[in-house]
């Protein structure tokens, strides 16, 4: 394997041998030289190499079409070993509610922590996953740090002897930045007696700044434009400098809060877990209250994310705007932001006091949330059949139709095996001794089951159908042992 500073070295002879003006009389000089820029081209990058050292020629024209990402060595890697573990996470826990399902119906007399058994493996495997991510991002930022320091006390020395130039430049450096001050006085005062020219856009909608006229004697619209938007962002500075450092403390408690989330939601997962199993083998007499403490939580953490990262777009779009978003806007954002969320906590809240027998309604009621899903879905999928028919264009309309019918059909099938799903539940939760549960679980275990097969399936023609030698390769194989030719197959070199 040529390193790429052979590369390049072997391009360049072969680059000037074959160039055209040295050669004027060859009829094949342009093509054996555009031929060989390709072939450095494709060599001298890493995943067009790799694409080509697997695939050969066909590879590298298939590579910039749809899906051609797929056929990078790593790219497919990736999905084979992702596709490979989601396999064995479906028939955990397909495991988990086969075994659910007999100690319920009382096929089995298993205690609970032993029904539990591979649904606590999928959490062993997520928490090294979460770990090992973590301490890799430690450990990647000490070094990056001590690098750093190596690299500011090497070049300490080169700082302090250049000190005299630097303190003379600093000096140059503030007069011209005294001269820039002046000249941009009259601007700035011009600029705060009427700032309705300028306004930077926003998520929430504001009308674009436009300028008419050149400012500085003539220079140009585009010089305008540009010192108009300079002058707009010192002026934003000055005027919001508390909603500035507001936006930046609120986008580093996100930040923190992200970094601790998920290991906060596995430790939280596997608490309420084991409250389960407890409560259900009867090694404790708590309320359900109680149990459900720790997935309560988890909502909890996931309802400050949103919150200061609703709190966070609005200061940034709020920030250096003449007027603040309506009340119109601020609830449709926030609608947009929460709605998942408030559906998972008023159901759990409502499951919890049916189960704590707080309140008297029929289990029907107590999921009407789960409903509203649907109905979004079916109110957007409406409406945007409604924009279709009102575009002009035919094309765009039949093409955004044909999409329209996709995700029909998706919502169709996702639907009926969620809402199956639930109305068995309903039946088992009002009558527990009319249904099992095993009947009860049939959509779970075909959708995990169909999951499983197109998970393995998707594996192995990555790992082996795609990667399988060509023809011309088994023969250069065979035949290496008889002579040291170093020839390329004919279907792999780069023509």
């Amino acid at each position: 394997r040529a390193t790429p500073v052979e590369l390049k070295r072997a391009y360049r002879r072969l680059a000037l041998q074959h160039h055209p003006d040295r050669n004027p009389g060859a009829a094949t000089a342009g093509s054996n030289f555009v031929r060989i820029q390709y072939a450095y081209d494709v060599l001298s990058d890493e995943r067009k190499r790799r694409i080509y050292d697997r695939y050969g020629e066909m590879g590298i024209q298939m590579a910039g079409r749809v899906g051609g990402e797929l056929l990078d060595p790593q790219v497919s890697n990736m999905l084979s070993g992702f596709a490979f573990v989601s396999s064995l996470v479906a028939l955990l826990f397909v495991l988990f509610f086969a075994f659910l399902a007999q100690r319920v119906d009382r096929k089995i007399n298993w205690p609970y922590s032993v029904v539990f058994a591979p649904l606590w493996t999928v959490d062993l495997a997520v928490l090294i996953v979460v770990v090992s991510a973590l301490l890799k991002r430690v450990i990647t930022g000490f070094s990056s740090s001590q690098a750093n320091s190596d690299y500011a006390s090497h070049d300490e020395a080169a700082v302090s002897s250049s000190y005299a130039t630097t303190e003379d430049d600093e000096n140059e450096g503030i007069v011209s930045d005294a001269c820039d001050r002046s000249t941009d006085a009259p601007i700035n005062a011009a600029e705060d007696a009427d700032t309705s020219t300028s306004a930077s856009p926003s998520p929430f909608g504001s009308a674009p700044a436009t300028d008419a006229t050149p400012l500085l004697g003539g220079a140009g619209p585009n010089y305008s434009n540009n010192n108009s938007q300079r002058r707009h962002q010192r002026s934003r500075r000055r005027r919001h400098p508390r909603l500035r450092y507001l936006r930046k403390f609120v986008e580093t408690q996100l930040a923190c809060v992200a970094r601790a989330a998920p290991i906060a939601y596995l430790l939280l997962l596997a608490l309420f877990q084991v409250s389960i199993v407890l409560k259900l083998d009867g090694h404790v007499c708590w309320s359900i209250w109680r149990v459900a403490a720790p997935w309560l939580a988890i909502e909890a953490i996931h309802g400050l994310l949103l919150t200061l990262q609703l709190v966070a777009a609005i200061l940034k779009a709020n920030e250096g705007r003449a007027a603040s978003p309506t009340v119109r806007q601020l609830l449709v954002v926030a609608l947009d932001t929460y709605w998942w969320f408030l559906i998972r906590v008023v159901l759990a809240v409502l499951v919890v006091l049916k189960l704590n027998h707080s309140i008297p309604w029929h289990w029907a009621l107590v999921f009407a949330p789960s409903y509203l899903p649907a109905l979004r879905s079916v109110i957007t999928l409406c409406l945007l059949r409604r924009q279709l028919r009102a575009m002009g264009d035919a094309e765009v309309a039949q093409n955004e139709s044909a999409i329209v019918v996709a995700s029909v059909i998706a919502f169709v099938i996702v639907a009926s095996f969620v809402y199956s799903f639930v109305a068995l539940l309903i039946w088992k939760l009002s009558l527990p001794s009319a249904v099992r549960l095993a009947l009860v679980l049939i959509p779970v275990f075909i959708a995990l089951s169909v999951l499983c097969c197109l998970c393995t399936c998707l594996s192995c023609c990555l790992a082996y159908g795609m990667h399988a030698p060509l023809d011309d390769e088994r023969d250069v194989e065979s035949n290496s042992s008889s002579n040291n030719d170093n020839s390329v197959p004919s279907n792999r070199r780069i023509q």
